[in-house]
């Protein structure tokens, strides 16, 4: 079989496009402070590769298009985003802590995350496969609510204030839209809004 000049580059790029090595950590990087400074439109390959220091040839090597970069950004970020509300060790079983650690984790992701996270949303209506990426996301943080407001009902030692789905969402769809008001904000305003956040939640979900 004849395999021609692009195919074989395309072949060679999907390869470096599932690993992690160094210069593709280097192009995301740079992609991603020239996504949040100057937004989707603004930003281009050229930009990219001024700031990361490198050729278009380079980053031809590892992306094929502007779109590319940003939806492996997008996947980058959002499993960042997930992995902030992951616990682990002995306040897993104070569910409590658990509502107040995962809470200010993943408000604090969304400050360090949130330029790129509102182009996210906007690209998500232009871009399917940024969609998938975005709507996926947000129902697996639904989800972990859900499960997690579930357990804490089980315990008898709250009254829930509305389903546990219900709950869930309006507190994802809460979080999202008060870090995201507050990414300029004074870092006092931001902590402050952490605090309300985690009183909130507590008293949407049912502790006393």
């Amino acid at each position: 079989m004849r395999v021609t000049t692009s195919e074989a580059q395309e072949r060679a790029r999907s390869a470096r496009r599932d690993s992690d090595g160094p210069r593709r950590r280097e192009l995301l990087d740079a992609a991603r402070d020239c996504f949040g400074e100057l937004g989707y439109e603004r930003t281009t390959v050229a930009v990219i590769t001024e700031r990361a220091a490198v050729s278009r040839a380079t980053f031809y090597a590892y992306f094929s298009s502007k779109e590319e970069v940003f939806r492996a950004l997008a996947t980058l970020v959002c499993r960042q985003f997930l992995d902030a509300q992951h616990v682990e060790g002995p306040t897993v079983d104070d569910l409590r802590e658990v509502l107040r650690t995962t809470t200010r984790a993943s408000i604090e992701s969304m400050y360090a995350n949130g330029r790129i996270l509102e182009l996210i949303e906007h690209r998500a209506r232009l871009d399917d496969e940024v969609g998938t990426e975005w709507v996926s996301v947000r129902e697996r943080l639904v989800g972990r609510y859900v499960r997690f407001v579930e357990r804490i009902d089980a315990t008898g030692d709250v009254t829930l204030s509305a389903h546990p789905e219900r709950i869930a969402r309006t507190l994802v769809d809460a979080q999202r839209v008060g870090a995201v008001r507050l990414l300029d904000a004074p870092r006092q305003e931001q902590l402050s809004y952490i605090d309300d956040m985690i009183a909130m939640s507590e008293r949407l979900i049912g502790f006393r």
